[in-house]
């Protein structure tokens, strides 16, 4: 094989790792300005979001986490301000969402459905695509009355050299 081709291919696969998707338009590396664009414009799309029957979560302004420029992660979280019922059904009704497209839990404590129970310095659940390419974690927030439900979708190998401190 010729250097040339070799330096071709190779700047193939590095965008093709770099352009892994994280939701919908979105991918793993894109310049955060381009990802605010999309964002901007899809907006009222991307305010009505179900993963799971009776469930609603919506992108925000903040929802798009970058670092040097360029997107790492989203965070999306419960549409409205839920009760402590509502959270623990949302998280039970969001994992059967996940595991029937083929997400396999990795990581759930023992009580991921409680959100009183769960304990906050541990993520709650975990997910990860069939393709092994995005990890999906679910975290509910909140007290007393009021609780939300999180979701953030990380690339599958950013998130491995992040959890290693290689990032």
């Amino acid at each position: 094989m010729k250097p040339f081709c070799i330096v071709l291919l190779f700047i193939g696969v590095s965008n093709f790792v770099n352009a892994q998707i994280l939701y919908k338009e979105f991918s793993f590396g894109m310049p955060i300005d381009e990802a605010k664009e999309i964002l901007q414009e899809n907006s009222k799309s991307l305010k009505n979001i179900v993963f799971g029957n009776g469930t609603s979560y919506a992108f925000r302004k903040r929802s798009l986490v970058d670092h040097d420029g360029s997107l790492v992660s989203i965070n999306i979280w419960s549409k409205k301000n839920l009760n402590l019922a509502q959270a623990t059904q949302y998280l039970k009704k969001s994992r059967s969402h996940f595991e029937s497209n083929n997400y396999k839990t990795v990581y759930a404590q023992e009580n991921w459905s409680d959100p009183i129970l769960v304990k906050k310095n541990l993520p709650c659940i975990r997910f990860i695509d069939p393709d092994s390419s995005v990890v999906i974690e679910m975290d509910p927030r909140g007290q007393g009355s009021v609780y939300n439900v999180f979701v953030t979708i990380y690339n599958y190998d950013w998130f491995l050299r992040k959890a290693k401190g290689k990032e």
